[in-house]
């Protein structure tokens, strides 16, 4: 199976849209964190054969939650991808986040050679309009450096960068063959040393960002962010535009200004020029809708990792994070994964 591994919080709509185009796209099972009490999401999920569900309160750290959410998905995917270690149905796990859609072709992994332990699925980020009638199905691939300087000259980003020309990340996402050896992070997979795994890039395999690409998207993601110590470490303009919005919130305006305000962010340093994006022939067309599931999970891999996640609750979790890859934590794994 291909599996994927996620911490979220978000509306049920936008989780069964998730899931729905996760499960077309390839994705064969997906693991989710519910972060915080979500009734009508886990209901959701625990409705849906091919997702295992996790309540991720205080009572699933056991030592205490971290407040940032970066740490507490990395605890949560390092938890995964070693409980997933040496079993033979799960042949690759990924790290989504709940805005993240994989587009993966299974031929497309199974050419890799044997050495290739970890690959990026390369990102497209959908573009951003203040009001769209639709969801989008035009998103932005990364510009070479003449493409960049030519949206400059333009006047459309301030530098020839891709990290102004992306609202969100640019680099991708990860997936790892689980194994004890490798830990898996939010975008890279470190080896027992701590050193980053190079991640094999192939056609095939893509990741559709849909990083606030409304007015609304971007009011609610921000807000929920900020509330769940979304704090990620950003830098340029993203470490700005949370500074201004933890401002803004601050302030104690009335919710109609406040949310006056946040479109106003929105519309500066959120929308994107689609129609000169398109004009110029910059933009990659994808519509996640229009794929159709053509595989189930594996039920008896999936009732093996229910009950290892099960088991795995009330153990002490910051021995998860990606640098914690010592040997106390595989004989953790082991009786995990023996039942004892």
């Amino acid at each position: 199976m291909i599996l994927s591994v996620t911490t979220l919080k978000d509306s049920a709509a936008n989780v069964e849209k998730w899931v729905r185009r996760n499960l077309a796209g390839g994705i064969d099972h997906m693991v989710v964190f519910v972060d915080g009490p979500q009734p009508e999401v886990e209901a959701l999920l625990d409705a849906h054969p091919d997702v295992t569900a996790v309540r991720a309160d205080a009572a699933w750290y056991a030592d205490a939650p971290s407040v940032l959410l970066n740490d507490r998905q990395i605890v949560n995917a390092g938890v995964t991808s070693r409980l997933l270690a040496g079993m033979a149905w799960a042949e690759w796990l990924f790290h989504l986040d709940g805005d993240e859609v994989a587009q993966v072709d299974r031929a497309s992994l199974d050419g890799l050679e044997p050495d290739s332990r970890a690959v990026r699925l390369r990102a497209v980020e959908a573009v951003g309009q203040l009001h769209p009638h639709r969801d989008p199905t035009l998103f932005k691939r990364r510009l070479t450096n003449g493409e960049l300087h030519l949206l400059t000259t333009l006047g459309a980003i301030p530098e020839p960068d891709n990290a102004l020309y992306f609202r969100g990340h640019t680099w991708g996402k990860p997936g790892l063959r689980p194994t004890l050896d490798l830990a898996i992070g939010v975008h890279h997979v470190l080896d027992r040393a701590g050193e980053r795994v190079p991640l094999t890039e192939a056609p095939g395999l893509r990741l559709l960002h849909y990083e606030s690409p409304s007015g609304d998207e971007f009011v609610r993601k921000w807000m929920a962010l900020l509330g769940s110590g979304g704090h990620l470490g950003q830098r340029g303009p993203r470490a700005t535009m949370a500074e201004a919005i933890r401002t803004l919130l601050s302030l104690d305006l009335d919710e109609e200004e406040t949310r006056s305000f946040l479109y106003q962010l929105y519309e500066r340093l959120g929308c994107d020029d689609v129609d000169l994006l398109h004009r110029l022939g910059l933009l990659v067309e994808v519509d996640p809708d229009a794929h159709t599931r053509t595989v189930a999970s594996d039920r008896v891999g999936v009732r093996e990792l229910r009950i290892m996640l099960d088991r795995a609750h009330d153990v002490a979790k910051n021995g998860f994070r990606a640098m914690g890859v010592a040997d106390d934590i595989d004989q953790i794994v082991r009786a995990l994964q023996a039942g004892r």
